[in-house]
């Protein structure tokens, strides 16, 4: 194994308080980016009133496979809602002091911003989004009808992300982490981007989507993409979503 590997097994162990910015008496990090002045924030159809069909785990499981092709794909408004709260959501409160999510957080602390490029979302334009979890809303970053060839070309995959409906991107805020579980936190960055990407897998086959996910990607291109600074915010997983044909 290479040395990076080995150093960052070694620098995450836990536990170092020498390492936690809350013992350090730095102050805690904002729980989510706010929306960019002047920016448009769409408030998303409210999760509660969502009617799902049922599908048991062992189906939407079973259901999942790799994707090479996706047809042209486009998505209700309200399925991206589902998506998005199934993801990232919030279950019981709103509050920064009492986060219940729908995925699981070491800590609670709930590191990732949760992007994506809207290709064809019925009722908003092409361009790249964030979701605002505490709301349940969307900000729109960087309209363009031009962003899923960016993505593609930033993903390395751009026959199945110019044919998605929605790509999310999932960025990582290791301060968050940091702030409260010291080096360890770092880890928790990586290990939440899975959590939540089998959650959309699993959300998404309910509703009759595929997922494609990678964590190859151009990171500058990722990076320019999203206009992320690379100090604090890293771009550590993409999923495509859309629809496949399938033979009768």
């Amino acid at each position: 194994m290479n040395k990076i590997g080995k150093d960052f097994i070694n620098g995450t162990r836990y536990p170092d308080f020498s390492t936690f910015d809350c013992i350090l008496g730095i102050p805690e990090p904002p729980p989510e980016r706010p929306a960019p002045e002047g920016a448009a924030v769409i408030k998303l159809p409210s999760p509660g009133r969502i009617k799902i069909p049922a599908l048991s785990v062992r189906e939407a499981i079973e259901r999942w496979e790799p994707v090479t092709y996706f047809s042209r794909s486009s998505m209700t408004l309200k399925d991206l809602s589902f998506l998005l709260w199934c993801t990232q959501g919030f279950r019981k409160s709103s509050t920064a002091e009492n986060q219940m999510r729908n995925t699981p957080s070491s800590g609670l602390r709930y590191p990732l911003e949760t992007y994506f490029v809207a290709g064809e979302v019925d009722g908003i334009e092409t361009g790249l989004y964030r979701f605002l979890p505490q709301s349940h809303s969307i900000v729109a970053e960087r309209p363009g009808s031009d962003l899923p060839f960016t993505m593609g070309d930033a993903s390395l995959n751009f026959k199945i992300v110019t044919r998605a409906a929605v790509t999310f991107l999932w960025v990582g805020v290791p301060c968050r982490s940091v702030w409260a579980l010291g080096n360890r936190g770092y880890r928790s960055v990586l290990i939440e981007a899975g959590h939540t990407c089998q959650a959309l897998i699993m959300a998404a086959a309910c509703i009759g989507y595929q997922v494609q996910p990678s964590d190859l990607f151009n990171d500058e291109s990722m990076l320019n993409l999203a206009n992320l600074d690379p100090e604090t915010q890293w771009p550590v997983y993409f999923a495509a979503v859309g629809k496949v044909e399938r033979e009768l």
